[in-house]
């Protein structure tokens, strides 16, 4: 069988909790597995065995349109701007269209039997219907509707699926405007959570979950102290939103109020204009640029993070109590869901204090708290169910 891939080209974009190892599994039981990305993530993806090909342009805007500065009082007109930008990111009419002008080509040379992405490169469903092959989308479910979504908002994006379509000479077959504007494949919708992640949620029946398990441990991070005299607190904001100097100083300051070793992992190399505020930091936090996950969250007692998919995903196959700030994009989602769950709790960014910080921390720290007991639970759930193994068993059975 042969399957392509696509993905932004951000890091983050390969994980949503398993997707990369889905088609690392699938390449080990004999298929070929070509990966499309911007390459900015080539090096990840062949270091973990795959053949991988560059594209010029994948549909994904980056950098990200210039934020809309916050007015006094955010009222509906103000957020519905702001969904727009979102939309702007990844279903921008022009740029969609130059990302399939350049991915079907690929896809008739390599001529695959399924199409795989994940749930922001709008190029991949067009491609899929231009060469009448099944599409599967990892990361996200398929919703029946998203009460969240503003009328305008889902307006628009119906709008712009059918002028993309038009302009490709196609159906748009693999979309849905009616609440989120989303990939929809009949076939198959893969995510890396659970049902108790979904609680609530009405989902179609294509989505499939396959939760995971934690990586393989490594021996700790030796330039920290051991975790069994101070305990480990990873605060992150992934590698794409982490420039919010206020919310990393907020959270060290929490972690060391509460006798515990804040681990700030930047996501990206140290900034000149970082100098200053990095000397706020609480004496003998750890500053990384960079942070191997199975060297520091086997050994963490807890995690104040952006909510990114994978940061998420790692902590909940960890059984690590957790804080989510969501910064940008889908990571309210994963907020809500840690929350719902009980293996943490969601803050809203502006309100992000010191104070704030400790209070919520003290609470989730203690080894018989309900969220860590909770955490346990769900780790299990998530074992389960197989994670990427399950999620390649899936994807062969659509077509073998």
């Amino acid at each position: 069988m042969r399957l392509l891939f696509c993905s932004a080209q951000l890091p983050g974009h390969l994980d949503w909790g398993g997707y990369l190892l889905t088609a690392v599994e699938l390449a080990q039981r004999g298929h070929t597995v070509l990966w499309a990305s911007g390459a900015a993530v080539g090096k990840r993806v062949t270091a973990a065995g795959l053949t991988f090909q560059p594209l010029e342009e994948t549909g994904w805007r980056w950098p990200p349109p210039t934020p809309l500065p916050a007015p006094a009082v955010v009222d509906e007109n103000w957020q519905q701007q702001r969904a727009l930008r979102a939309l702007d990111q990844w279903l921008e009419v022009q740029r969609v269209t130059a990302a399939v002008t350049e991915l079907a080509p690929l896809a008739a040379e390599f001529k695959p039997d399924i199409i795989v992405t994940e749930p922001f490169i709008a190029a991949a469903p067009f491609v899929a219907e231009k060469r009448g092959v099944p599409l599967v989308v990892a990361g996200w479910p398929a919703w029946k509707r998203e009460a969240r979504v503003k009328a305008a908002l889902a307006e628009q994006a119906r709008r712009r699926i059918e002028e993309l379509a038009a302009k490709l000479g196609l159906q748009g077959q693999y979309w849905t405007a009616a609440g989120p504007p989303s990939i929809l494949s009949p076939q198959l919708h893969v995510t890396y959570w659970s049902d108790t992640w979904y609680t609530g949620q009405p989902l179609l029946p294509q989505s499939r979950h396959f939760g995971g398990r934690a990586s393989p441990a490594v021996s700790a991070d030796r330039g920290l102290p051991p975790a069994d005299q101070l305990p480990w607190v990873l605060i992150t904001l992934g590698t794409s939103f982490n420039e919010d100097p206020h919310f990393f100083l907020a959270a060290a300051h929490a972690a060391a109020r509460l006798g515990c070793l804040p681990i700030l992992a930047l996501g990206r190399p140290s900034w000149p204009e970082d100098a200053g505020w990095l000397r706020r930091l609480p004496p003998g936090t750890a500053v990384r640029c960079l942070i191997a996950f199975n060297a520091v969250m086997p050994y963490l007692s807890a995690a104040i993070h952006h909510g990114g998919a994978g940061t998420t995903h790692a902590l909940v196959t960890h059984a690590t109590p957790q804080i989510v700030v969501p910064h940008a994009g889908e990571q309210a989602y994963q907020a809500t869901s840690v929350m719902q769950s009980g293996v943490g709790l969601y803050m809203p960014a502006k309100q992000v204090t010191i104070d704030s910080l400790a209070t919520a921390l003290a609470s989730l720290l203690p080894d018989r708290s309900s969220f860590r007991s909770q955490a346990r639970t769900l780790q299990s759930e998530f074992a389960a169910l197989g994670g990427p193994p399950a999620a390649a068993d899936a994807i062969e059975r659509i077509i073998l």
